[in-house]
């Protein structure tokens, strides 16, 4: 097994994987696990916990303010139901437990493509070297870059694109996450001031491209500078990163299984495209991916057809709440400030736990519906949504 990408698909499709028992090899073309930085690393504390990720790599967050330019909304938590990950130090034990189970890394080698017999991958090719393999796993991100050489190009054409200042700031409170929205903030998308401890607040801005043409970057400078305005305190706040990243904002591939081949996380739209939340959705579609892979080399069958188990899966337990993410985005990628200040409105009737099954992208579960029959007037609005 060869995988293209060190990122968290990658990394824990290969835990799984070696723990079965299979020679696995990671290529990642950085030179560290964890970098650069390309996410906020917003998620949420009872689903790191169920994926076994250790209380020291995430901060909990008891407050979360979602904010248009005329209206607030607030939801108080007890425990504390979101989180943002030290996201280098989540790849990184990603990577530990890989290699505890057995699986190798190559830092510095970026997979440029297949090795192909006719529609089949029997390897990947590095600048200097080939590696044979039963099964590649694109897990390249956005690029999809063996997924495309194979004749599987996703197709996407619609991408959040992200620009973040991670920063020492020592008077911003470290309990809440805040998230802006509105055309003066973040045209198509969204404003987050996300505390990860110690002083340090991840401030960025997302938009969707095409929906807007309108640079990040821009837009974070303004909103450093009116931060006040916000309820944040950036009083001596000092950067000490910077990032930018791009993520698929549509739905999920409708193929991502060849003949040898699996693609996984960013590279087939594996992320919620409701916020752009990615880091969960790759660990567990990683999981999957390993677990299916496995089957089919026990099975000495890694046709399509057996490979595809993977999709089916996919979609059997994600499918509805990822479409209906995407659907939900592409609506509210176009309200207007104003209408911004209306909707939040409807958010206001949500109860905090409510807000957050929302946010996780849990659409289709029970609490909408028992939502629905406590404020029947709110139907409507939901169904314009849909």
């Amino acid at each position: 097994m060869v995988i293209a990408g060190g990122g968290p698909a990658g990394l824990a499709a290969a835990e799984v994987l070696a723990r079965a028992g299979r020679e696995v090899l990671v290529l990642e073309q950085g030179h560290d696990i964890g970098s650069p930085i390309r996410t906020s690393g917003g998620s949420f504390v009872d689903e790191m916990d169920a994926l076994g990720i250790p209380p020291h790599l995430y901060h909990p967050l008891s407050r979360g303010r979602f904010l248009s330019p005329n209206n607030a909304a607030t939801f108080e938590m007890t425990p504390a139901r979101l989180c943002v990950l030290d996201v280098r130090g989540v790849f990184q034990h990603l990577a530990e437990r890989a290699i505890a189970a057995g699986a190798h890394i190559k830092l510095g080698t970026a997979a440029l493509g297949p090795r192909l017999d006719g529609s089949a991958v029997t390897g990947v090719k590095t600048r200097d070297l080939e590696f044979g393999c039963r099964v590649a796993l694109d897990a390249t991100g956005y690029r999809s870059v063996l997924l495309k050489q194979s004749g599987l190009d996703p197709g996407f054409q619609r991408f959040g694109v992200g620009a973040e200042y991670d920063l020492f700031a020592p008077h911003c409170d470290q309990d809440e996450a805040v998230l802006i929205v509105g055309d003066e903030v973040a045209p198509s998308g969204y404003a987050w001031v996300f505390p990860w401890g110690r002083g340090r607040v991840r401030v960025g801005v997302g938009v969707i491209h095409p929906d807007s043409r309108e640079r990040p970057g821009d837009y974070l400078d303004r909103l450093m500078a009116t931060a006040d305005r916000w309820g944040v305190d950036l009083r001596g706040a000092q950067p000490i990163e910077h990032h930018e990243g791009l993520i698929p904002s549509e739905r999920f591939a409708e193929r991502f299984a060849g003949d040898g081949i699996l693609g996984v996380g960013d590279a087939v739209g594996h992320a919620s495209s409701l916020l752009g939340e990615g880091i969960r959705w790759a660990i567990v579609a990683g999981r999957m991916a390993g677990e299916v892979v496995a089957e089919a080399l026990a099975r000495d069958d890694v046709s399509r057809r057996s490979l595809a188990v993977f999709e089916e899966r996919w979609r059997a337990r994600f499918g509805a709440d990822l479409r209906l993410a995407h659907r939900v985005n592409r609506r509210i990628a176009s309200w207007s400030s104003a209408k911004w200040d209306r909707r939040l409105e409807l958010l206001k009737l949500l109860t905090p736990e409510q807000f957050v099954e929302a946010l996780k992208t849990n659409l289709t579960g029970g609490w909408l519906w028992k939502f629905l029959r406590a404020h029947p007037s709110a139907v409507a609005r939901v169904a314009r949504l849909r």
